[in-house]
C-alpha cells in the first residue's frame, strides 16, 4: 500500500460526559460494551498498524478520547457517514441497526465503502437492510455463536466474526491471590436483558446453603446513560427494582440484606474486587449476550465463571474448563454452591481463564483480523468464510448450514424463510396473541 488506509469508526457516546476513555488498555471504565470496544478497536489498530492505518473516531463527545487517535465531531451515525466521505475515508464503520433506520437510505446514495458492526443482532428487517445495501461490504459478528446463527440467511454472505480485543495484562493478578472464601461477584448492567434479577430470586437459596456467603453487585441501571432515574434503592429503574430485585433482597425491615451490597459503577478500581472474588456471575439468563466481555474480565482476574449455557457465552467461557454454563434456576445454584465448596476446582478454573482469554482475544490478533477485512475490501473481495463450530444441533445450526447449501445451489430456494426469520415470526404472533388475551 502506498498510502495509509483512513478508516472512520462511529461512536455514539453522548451518554458519557466526563468519563475517563483515555486509555483503553486499563479495561472499560464503566460505559456500554459497544461504546468500549468501538474505542478499543480503533486504538489498538493504530497502535499495532501506524504505518497502515489511520483510525478516525467520529463521536458526539470528544472530550476523554485516546490522544493518540485522530477524532472528529458528528451528531450522529448519518452525519458521520457525511463527515467519512468529507474525509476521504476508504472504509466507515457502524453499529448495525436492529430495524430499517435512515442511516441505510443514506449508504446507498454514498460512494462509501461499508462495515455493519453487530454488537447486537439485528431483526429481520435489520439483516435485509445489510444485505441489501450495496455500499455495505461486510456484516461483523462479535461472536461465533452469533455469526452460525444467521448461516442460511442471506445477510450471511456479507458476515464475519472477528471477537472483541482485550487486553489482559492489567487484570492478570500480580502475585497470588488469596480468595475471600465466601464471595461471589455480579458484574453488569441492571437492565431485565442483563438478567440480575435471574440471581436476585436464587440468592436466598444461596443463603440457606452458605449463611456466610457474600453478593457484591457492580453495574447500574445508569451503565448506558449517566443520566437515567432509578428506583428506590438507586440500583435499577424503579418497576425492575419493585418487581424483580427488592421482593428477593430484602430484610424484614425492607432494606438490602446484609449479604448483598451494591457497589454501582466501578472503573480500573473493580479489578481488586475481580481478582478477590471467588466466582463471578454474568448475565445467568444469557439474553442478549453476542460476546459477554464482562465474562472476559473475570476470567482475565482469575476468576471463574458462572452463566447460561447460551449464545455469545459458549464462545468467551468454556464449560467445566474456565467456567460453569447453566441452564435453569437449579443449576445456576448448584455451580454457584460447588464452586464456593470448591476451592481448588475454582482456583484450576481461574488459571484456566487467564490462559483461555491471552489465547482467543488477543489486542494484536484481533487488530490483524480488522486488517485482513480491510485489505479484502479495498480489493473488492468478500470477507474470507468461517467454518461452523461443531456444536452443530444447538440453535439448528445443521439445518441452516444445509439449507444454506442448498440456496447456493438451488437459487430459487433464496425465497425460502431463514430459521432466525421463522423463529422472529413466531415470536411475533406469541406477542399478539398474549396482548389479545391480557386485554
Amino acid at each position: 500500500m502506498n498510502q495509509k488506509l483512513k478508516v472512520a469508526f462511529y461512536l455514539k457516546n453522548e451518554g458519557y460526559p466526563g468519563i475517563d476513555l483515555r486509555s483503553p488498555e486499563q479495561g472499560n471504565p464503566g460505559i456500554g460494551g459497544t461504546q468500549f470496544t468501538t474505542i478499543a478497536t480503533a486504538y489498538y489498530l493504530n497502535k499495532y498498524f501506524p504505518d497502515i492505518i489511520e483510525p478516525i473516531l467520529l463521536a458526539n463527545n470528544l472530550e476523554l478520547l485516546p490522544p493518540s487517535l485522530k477524532v472528529c465531531y458528528a451528531a450522529n451515525d448519518v452525519d458521520a457517514a457525511v463527515q467519512s466521505e468529507a474525509l476521504g475515508c476508504n472504509i466507515f464503520i457502524f453499529k448495525s441497526k436492529k430495524v430499517n433506520h435512515e442511516i441505510y437510505d443514506y449508504l446507498r446514495k454514498s460512494n462509501l465503502k461499508v462495515i455493519a458492526r453487530s454488537n447486537n443482532t439485528p431483526l429481520v428487517e435489520g439483516l435485509y437492510q445489510i444485505a441489501n445495501c450495496p455500499q455495505i461490504k461486510a456484516h461483523v459478528c462479535v461472536g461465533h455463536e452469533q455469526l452460525d446463527l444467521l448461516r442460511d440467511h442471506r445477510v450471511f454472505a456479507k458476515s464475519t466474526r472477528i471477537f472483541n480485543p482485550f487486553n489482559i495484562e492489567n487484570f492478570v493478578p500480580k502475585h497470588e491471590i488469596v480468595k475471600w472464601g465466601n464471595t461471589v461477584v455480579f458484574l453488569g448492567n441492571i437492565i431485565p436483558a442483563k438478567g440480575f434479577h435471574v440471581l436476585a430470586r436464587v440468592w436466598h437459596r444461596i443463603i440457606k446453603e452458605r449463611p456466610d456467603a457474600k453478593l457484591i453487585v457492580i453495574g447500574s441501571g445508569k451503565l448506558y446513560d449517566r443520566n437515567s432515574k432509578l428506583g428506590k434503592w438507586g440500583v435499577a429503574e424503579e418497576s425492575y427494582e419493585a418487581k424483580y430485585i427488592r421482593p428477593f433482597l430484602s430484610d424484614e425491615n425492607g432494606n438490602i440484606m446484609n449479604s448483598v451490597h451494591f457497589a454501582g459503577l466501578l472503573g480500573a478500581e473493580k479489578i481488586e474486587i475481580l481478582q478477590n472474588a471467588d466466582l463471578g456471575v454474568v448475565n445467568p439468563s444469557g439474553k442478549t449476550e453476542t460476546f459477554c466481555s464482562a465474562a472476559v474480565e473475570f476470567q482475565a482476574c482469575g476468576t471463574p465463571v458462572v452463566s447460561a449455557a447460551k449464545w455469545g457465552l459458549l464462545d468467551t467461557v468454556v464449560h467445566g474448563k474456565t467456567g460453569l454454563l447453566m441452564k435453569n434456576d437449579k443449576e445456576l445454584v448448584e455451580s454457584i454452591l460447588y464452586l464456593l465448596n470448591n476451592p481448588s476446582v475454582a482456583k484450576q478454573f481461574g488459571a484456566n481463564g487467564i490462559h483461555h482469554v491471552r489465547e482467543n482475544f488477543s489486542p494484536q490478533e484481533i487488530a490483524k483480523q480488522w486488517l485482513d477485512l480491510f485489505v479484502d475490501i479495498c480489493n473488492d473481495k468478500p470477507p474470507q468464510p468461517q467454518v461452523m463450530k461443531q456444536n452443530y444441533y444447538y440453535k439448528a445450526k445443521l439445518i441452516k448450514e444445509n439449507m444454506r447449501k442448498l440456496k447456493n445451489l438451488l437459487p430459487p430456494l433464496q425465497n425460502v424463510p431463514s430459521v432466525i426469520e421463522l423463529e422472529e415470526s413466531l415470536w411475533k404472533t406469541k406477542q399478539k396473541i398474549t396482548k389479545k388475551y391480557r386485554n
